[in-house]
């Protein structure tokens, strides 16, 4: 039976309180963690706006000259970019879009778990989705996750309400809403076939979803054409095997899955199992998830939830590799902890009212101050270098930028500065690369923090370099250093 906590006004009160939390941390500047992929995305949203939106052909800032690199659909950034041709640039529209995108997840999980179990745990597992830290940094970030997830979740959605109703039409809008999730990050939809397949099962349509599959065929078409071009795209990228570490993204396997070894390293399970614990429980839902499974475990929704975290456990282990390294593709796991950890509130509700109210503004308040002490800093060097890198070139320029151990992918430099040249480690900084690179594509500066290189680059290409430059860092420690090269005639 279903018991109302609060009413649906203290419901949507907690929920807007939620969500005007993200406006604390609307800056227009990038932040951590991972600003490497957001500065990816913010780069495809800046050249759509400055050169025209071409989805099939998008450029990151790392590939100099040549520019053209096919990571996913580019499609929330195209909704980006088309918003800002019309209403101007702006971090802060980019973040309330990109905000959007999120809720419109929201809206569906809360649209899936009421449609499982009622209104009462749809309530608590929407606060608590809401409330979880990754949840709460990656919601407003410059990315593209909770674009996939929504998508993701509109698909299930639509496929239970289709099996339970036996509609074609609504079995066709499951499909349709599939493809821009299958285009722009599959790995985030795959694994709800199990749970869809769970619930069909209960229902006695198993023969009749099987025998009208060929529905979902249409957003794996589309996903497998987008594959093909974005293989065309990345195989025309130049041969420039002379940059350290330098590969065309033509054959990714190794990156999204990893090898087996890092399967079986306690190491890589500690840093998932901890992510799991503080960033996508925040503490409090994973001991909640527990106890919601423990007390619910004979009710019939159940092997759902059982299916769907099967099918999660295969997501993890087929992308082993991206989940140990990036914390973001932890995101999935946000919604079926939150249905666990609300039907754990739930219970604790039947008991006595007050103590599930106060166990979930206690979750709440520790996820909330997890995401405040762990997220939103900002690298101030980086951004400062990048600045005087826009400063000191124009858009028309490919500058050569050395720092650190930034490899040849790495946009957080550039990509700030809005320019497209090279990144490379200060090992990889040679000064054959260097004139290669000025001679066959055009590079016009290189700006670096190392006072050494920047002096052998001075010695060793005298015919090339204009004028070196040293610009005062603003902790008046260092210097970034700006060479102008002599254009390829």
């Amino acid at each position: 039976m279903d018991h109302q906590t609060f009413s649906y006004a203290h419901f949507w009160i907690l929920t807007l309180l939620l969500i005007g939390i993200r406006f604390l941390h609307f800056q227009p500047q990038l932040d951590l963690p991972h600003d490497w992929r957001q500065a990816d995305t913010a780069f495809y949203i800046w050249d759509f706006t400055e050169n025209g939106i071409d989805i099939m052909h998008p450029q990151v800032s790392w590939m100099g000259s040549h520019g053209e690199l096919v990571l996913e659909c580019p499609l929330p950034e195209a909704i980006v970019a088309q918003l800002q041709l019309w209403i101007g640039p702006s971090m802060f529209l980019s973040r309330s879009v990109f905000l959007l995108f999120f809720l419109f997840s929201v809206y569906y999980f809360y649209r899936i778990t009421k449609w499982l179990f009622s209104i009462t745990i749809a309530q608590y597992a929407t606060l608590i989705f809401l409330a979880l830290p990754l949840s709460q940094f990656y919601s407003r970030a410059i990315h593209i996750d909770f674009f996939a997830l929504g998508f993701a979740y509109a698909m299930f959605y639509y496929a239970m309400k289709a099996v339970a109703r036996s509609s074609l039409s609504l079995l066709l809008l499951s499909s349709l809403l599939a493809i821009p999730a299958f285009l722009v990050k599959v790995p985030y939809i795959f694994y709800l076939a199990l749970p869809i397949l769970i619930y069909t099962w209960q229902q006695k349509k198993l023969t009749w979803l099987i025998t009208r599959s060929i529905f979902f065929v249409l957003p794996l078409m589309c996903f497998l054409l987008w594959r093909e071009h974005a293989y065309l795209v990345n195989d025309a990228a130049p041969d420039w095997d002379y940059i350290l570490h330098y590969r065309k993204f033509t054959d990714n396997a190794s990156w999204y899955f990893g090898v087996w070894q890092q399967r079986i390293s306690l190491y890589h399970w500690k840093v998932i199992s901890i992510r799991m614990l503080l960033e996508v429980g925040g503490a409090m839902g994973i001991p909640l998830a527990f106890a919601g499974w423990w007390l619910k475990r004979t009710d019939q929704q159940m092997p759902i939830l059982y299916a769907w975290g099967l099918g999660l456990l295969i997501y993890l282990l087929v992308f082993f590799n991206l989940n140990a390294i990036h914390n973001y593709y932890q995101i999935p796991f946000l919604g079926f902890v939150a249905i666990l950890a609300g039907l754990g509130v739930d219970n604790i509700s039947s008991m006595k009212n007050e103590w599930g109210l106060t166990v979930l503004a206690a979750l709440i308040l520790s996820s909330t101050c997890y995401a405040e002490y762990n997220y939103y800093d900002r690298p101030k060097a980086l951004e400062e270098i990048s600045q005087l890198v826009k400063s000191n070139t124009s858009t028309s320029d490919f500058p050569i930028v050395v720092y650190q151990d930034f490899d040849c992918r790495n946009p957080r430099i550039l990509a700030r500065a809005q320019r497209t040249g090279w990144s490379l480690e200060s090992n990889a900084a040679k000064a054959e690369v260097m004139e290669r690179l000025r001679k066959e594509e055009g590079a016009t500066h290189i700006f670096c923090v190392d006072p050494k290189i920047a002096t052998d680059f001075k010695t060793q290409l005298p015919l090339n370099v204009i004028k070196l430059d040293s610009i005062l860092l603003k902790p008046g420690k260092d210097y970034l250093y700006r060479l102008e090269l002599q254009p390829n005639q």
